[in-house]
Order: structure tokens, then sequence, then C-alpha cells
């Protein structure tokens, strides 16, 4: 018999981290599109992505006591929402560092 996870997904602490996320992925989003530069557009827009994940998942907790989608699921985005804010990285800093390697 398999057993439960001992530690349950907070709903608090995914609003707070949704809010720190969302604040940080909003304002790089705002940034990036006003003219500096897509890689801040891209980190941005994983930020919000994964914060707009968060919110939805805390709301569903307060409001049935369970996460709205598993864990493996969970982790998978949280995954290709980092991916995605490694290329807005590398988009922003190559050719900074191509310039002072170079």
């Amino acid at each position: 018999m398999q057993q439960r996870p001992a530690a349950a997904p907070s709903a608090a602490f995914n609003f707070i981290m949704a809010a720190v996320l969302g604040f940080l992925g909003l304002f790089d989003l705002v940034v990036g599109a006003r003219g500096d530069g897509a890689g801040v557009f891209i980190t941005g827009l994983a930020m919000t992505i994964y914060a707009a994940m968060l919110l939805r998942d805390a709301l569903h907790i307060k409001k049935t006591g369970r996460p709205a989608m598993s864990r493996a699921r969970m982790n998978k985005i949280g995954l290709a929402c980092l991916a995605l804010y490694v290329v807005g990285v590398l988009v922003k800093r190559v050719p900074e560092l191509a310039q002072f390697f170079g």
C-alpha cells in the first residue's frame, strides 16, 4: 500500500509565491515591452505564467482543500517555466558575454 506524502501544498505559501513572482513578472513584461529587450520580456513571461499556475492552485486548495493538479504535472509546468526563464536569461546575457570574451 502506497503512503500519502507527508507534506501537502500550502495555499498561503502559494499565494505569497504567486504575488512575488507575479509582481516581478509583470514588471519585467512591461519593461521588456518598452524596449529593454526580448530577454527581459521572456523572463517576465515565464514568471507570470508560473505565478498564474500557483494562484490557480492556491485558490483550488483554499476552496477544496486539495491541489488542483498532481505534483508531477505541477513539476512539469514548473520545469517548463524554468526552461523559458533560462532562455530569456540567455537571450539577455549572451551578447554581453560574447563581447566580454571576444
